[in-house]
C-alpha cells in the first residue's frame, strides 16, 4: 500500500502544498468538485498551502495533474505517521524475534571443545578419543551423555586415571588427570604419639614406624593411645616418629521428629512492600502496609537510609504425610549429607533406621556405621618424656 492509498483508507486532515502558476484556477476547480478545504494560505507567488480531508486527496491530485501543478504533503496527523511507519515497527519486531530465535537455536549446539590435561597426555590425544566416541563440534547438547563420555575417555587411554566432562554454555569442557603422576605425600617425621581423634571400634591398623598399642576388635575412646612413638624391646628401646593408619568403625546418629498431619503455610507468591525512614527511633512511613493479607510472612531489609518490609501472602492448608515416604526421604537426605562430609578414604558400612509412631508424630533415629581413619598425631613437647614400657613390669607380668 503506497502513501496515498494509506491516506485514503483513514479519513483525516492533511496539510498540502501546491506549486502552480494557476492558483485561482485550482481553487475554482476545488470548489466545483465540492472539496472541503481550510487554512488556505499563500507562501509566495506560486505556492499555496491548504488543509484537506484525506478522502479528497485523490481528487485533489487529479486537479493538480490537469493544471500541470505540483502537490506535496507537508503535514499529517500523529495517527497517519504511526500507520505510515508501522511497517518499520513490524520489521524491527520481526528482526528482533528472528535474532533471538537464531541465538536460542544456536545455543542448543556445542561449538567449542576445551580440553584441560596434565603434562604427558596431550589434548590432541584426548580430542582423537572424543571424536572416536562420536562427540564433535556442532552436536546437539542433549545428545551428549557426560557419564558415558568420561568412562570412554578413561577406558581408551591407559595413562589416564580420571576424567570429568561438563557442558558450559556452548562449550564442552573436559578435564583429565594422569594415572602415572605420583602423588606428593608429605610424611611427618616429628616425634610424638598417634591418639584417637574420636570414639570407635578398631577394624585394622597399619604401622610403618612406632609401636601399635591396640588391635582389631578393641573399643577406644577419644584421646586413647593408638601408636606409641618408640620401637624396640627390653633394653634397646628408642624413640621414633609414629607413622601408620588406624581404621576404626565409628557411629553417627541423627534424630528427627516429624508431624504427619497438620496445617502448613503455602506461599501464594503475592507480596506487598512497605518503605520507611527511621528518625530518632521513630518510623516515618513512605509507603505503609495496610493489612492486605489475612496470613503472611514478613521479611525485613535494612538499607542505609530507606528501610523495607516485605509481606508475603500465605495460605494455611492441611497436609498428611505417609510414614514410609517420610522415612525414605530422611534416610536419603542424611545419607547424602554424610557422604558429602566424608573423606575420600572413608566409607559407610551400615545404616540402621529405627522409627516409632507416637500419636501424630513419627520419631526416627538413623545410625550410620562409618569406617574411617581416626588416628591423629600429637607432637612431643620439650618437657615430655617418651612413652616407653617399663621392662621390670614387663618381666613381672611375664
Amino acid at each position: 500500500m503506497n502513501r496515498r492509498d494509506m491516506f485514503m483508507l483513514i479519513n483525516g486532515k492533511i496539510r498540502v502544498s501546491i506549486i502552480t502558476k494557476n492558483s485561482e484556477k485550482i481553487l475554482n476547480m476545488i470548489w466545483k468538485k465540492e472539496i472541503r478545504i481550510s487554512n488556505v494560505s499563500r507562501d509566495n507567488l506560486y505556492t499555496i498551502c491548504l488543509t484537506v480531508n484525506s478522502s479528497d486527496l485523490e481528487t485533489l491530485e487529479e486537479i493538480c495533474r490537469q493544471t500541470d501543478s505540483n502537490l506535496s504533503i507537508i503535514e499529517v496527523g500523529r495517527l497517519f505517521k504511526f500507520i505510515y511507519n508501522f511497517r518499520v515497527y513490524i520489521t524491527l519486531a520481526v528482526g528482533i524475534g528472528v535474532s533471538l530465535g537464531i541465538i536460542m537455536f544456536l545455543s542448543m549446539f556445542i561449538w567449542k571443545i576445551d580440553i584441560v590435561g596434565d603434562q604427558h597426555v596431550s589434548p590432541y590425544e584426548i580430542r582423537q578419543v572424543v571424536n572416536e566416541l562420536g562427540i564433535h563440534k556442532g552436536m546437539l547438547k542433549f545428545k551428549i551423555d557426560t557419564d558415558v563420555l568420561e568412562e570412554g575417555i578413561v577406558s581408551r587411554n591407559k595413562n589416564l586415571l580420571w576424567s570429568k566432562a561438563r557442558v558450559q554454555g556452548s562449550t564442552l569442557k573436559i578435564e583429565i588427570i594422569e594415572s602415572f603422576k605420583p602423588p606428593v605425600v608429605e610424611i611427618d617425621t616429628s616425634l610424638g604419639n598417634i591418639v584417637a581423634e574420636k570414639d570407635g571400634e578398631i577394624v585394622r591398623i597399619y604401622t610403618q614406624s612406632g609401636t601399635a598399642q591396640v588391635q582389631a576388635g578393641m573399643v577406644v575412646k577419644k584421646g586413647d593411645l593408638l601408636i606409641a612413638g618408640y620401637q624396640g624391646k627390653e633394653g634397646s628401646v628408642y624413640e621414633t616418629p609414629p607413622i601408620g593408619d588406624v581404621i576404626a568403625k565409628t557411629f553417627l546418629e541423627f534424630e528427627e521428629v516429624v508431624e504427619l498431619e497438620g496445617i502448613k503455610n503455602v506461599n501464594t507468591k503475592n507480596k506487598v512492600e512497605e518503605y520507611y525512614i527511621q528518625i530518632f527511633g521513630k518510623k516515618l512511613f513512605l509507603k505503609k502496609y495496610k493489612d492486605e493479607f489475612k496470613d503472611y510472612d514478613k521479611v525485613s531489609e535494612d538499607g542505609k537510609f530507606i528501610k523495607k518490609n516485605i509481606y508475603y501472602e500465605v495460605d494455611r492448608s492441611p497436609y498428611k504425610l505417609n510414614p514410609d515416604n517420610v522415612k525414605k526421604d530422611l534416610v536419603d537426605y542424611y545419607t547424602k549429607h554424610v557422604k558429602h562430609n566424608l573423606k575420600q578414604t572413608d566409607s559407610i558400612v551400615g545404616v540402621v533406621v529405627k522409627d516409632e509412631l507416637d500419636g501424630n508424630k513419627l520419631k526416627i533415629r538413623i545410625s550410620f556405621a562409618i569406617e574411617e581413619e581416626i588416628g591423629v598425631k600429637v607432637p612431643k613437647t620439650d618437657w615430655e618424656d617418651p612413652i616407653i614400657p617399663d621392662p621390670s613390669q614387663s618381666k613381672g607380668n611375664a
